[in-house]
């Protein structure tokens, strides 16, 4: 009964913020919206059908053709932030749901067929995987999310406990460094791998669940197999090893994931007019002035400093 009422309430309060009265944007707000769509990456975007906020659909197309109005400003920048939402979801689905995979096969290898080297070596590379890749991209998505919703004269995180559309879970998803930090493996000692991979996997199995609930209300997804992304690596590399090549799996997957991650960096947030300041380690969007090739742009990436890996023991 009461998550019933906390869910009813959620329904409510959202209702209030999407639905309140609309103010006429600045045309600071204005000229932001327009230099951020401006860039390409956004007509790309094609894993959503449309967002709804209650009985209001929202398509992209018509977001981005539709020149910004300073009546309706605030109202594409909520659109905009939850579509990007959406995305973002769909990304941390289909990357997780591959990690969950991994993660069993590696307990597998340590628990049932005993190959404790496989499995050892398996549990280092996604916990290096999750603490280079994983999280400073979810730090990305959440930067961009953010710079976008500061753009609405009532920013969503000025509410008391902000919680927007996936917002707070991509906050949370950096938490599980704070949990693996405290961790030393050591192969002398085979069950804190064990406990890695069951924090690991537990973490991303619960991850996705809220990611599901969280955008049950208001993304409308293309239809596709949640574990497309696995298959289609698992057929790639079946071909690749008919043709006699050898290639060790645990590498192939690794190098899928880490070529995957950097797509997204660069399709789902250099390309959608976001940048990041190494210095400060925020995201902000440029001023029509400061437009430059998106050619430029993408070396940004480099300048990105991954978290410190896990430290590991070898006895």
């Amino acid at each position: 009964m009461f998550s019933l009422k906390l869910y009813k309430f959620s329904f409510v309060f959202f209702y209030v913020i999407l639905c309140t009265k609309e103010e006429r944007g600045t045309n600071k707000s204005v000229n932001e919206i327009d230099t951020l769509l401006m860039y390409s990456g956004w007509k790309n975007l094609n894993d959503i059908i449309r967002i709804t906020y209650l009985t209001r659909n929202y398509y992209l197309e018509d977001l981005i053709q539709t020149p910004t109005h300073r009546n309706k400003c605030y109202q594409k920048i909520r659109a905009l932030t939850a579509y990007l939402g959406c995305t973002y979801a769909k990304v941390i689905n289909d990357l997780f749901s591959v990690i969950i995979i991994v993660t069993q096969n590696c307990q597998k290898k340590i628990e049932e067929e005993n190959d404790l080297k496989y499995g050892c070596i398996c549990t280092e590379e996604f916990i290096n995987i999750i603490s280079m890749l994983v999280v400073p991209m979810t730090t990305l998505m959440k930067g961009a999310m953010d710079t976008l919703d500061l753009l609405h004269k009532k920013p969503w995180q000025t509410i008391k406990k902000p919680h927007f559309l996936l917002n707070s879970l991509l906050g949370r998803i950096e938490n599980i460094l704070d949990i693996l930090n405290k961790l030393t493996l050591s192969r002398n000692d085979i069950s804190s791998f064990s406990k890695a991979l069951f924090i690991i996997h537990s973490f991303t199995q619960r991850t996705i669940i809220n990611v599901n609930h969280e955008t049950l209300l208001y993304c409308k997804f293309v239809t596709y197999d949640t574990n497309y992304l696995w298959n289609k690596w698992v057929q790639e590399y079946e071909v690749i090893s008919d043709q006699g090549i050898k290639l060790v799996f645990l590498k192939f997957i690794s190098r899928k994931i880490k070529d995957y991650v950097n797509t997204i960096i660069i399709e789902k947030y250099f390309q959608l007019g976001f940048k990041f300041d190494p210095m400060t380690e925020e995201t902000f969007i440029p001023t029509p002035q400061e437009l430059i090739e998106l050619e430029l742009e993408f070396k940004v990436i480099d300048a990105t400093v991954p978290p410190t890996p896990i430290q590991i023991e070898n006895h």
